[in-house]
């Protein structure tokens, strides 16, 4: 079973559950797919300023 800890931060947000073995979601291919097309969508768009070569 897990190890759950509470944790109380101080800046009005209450008890917190801290828990440290948290799956990792880096290699599930909807977030990976979701990724590389952010990356695609990323590369197209041009900022104001910079000048592309």
């Amino acid at each position: 079973m897990a190890v759950v800890k509470k944790a109380v931060i101080e800046k009005g947000y209450g008890d917190v559950i801290v828990i440290d073995n948290v799956k990792s979601h880096a290699n599930d291919p909807f977030f990976v797919k979701k990724v590389e097309d952010a990356k695609k969508a990323l590369s197209k768009i041009t900022l104001p300023g910079n000048k592309s070569k």
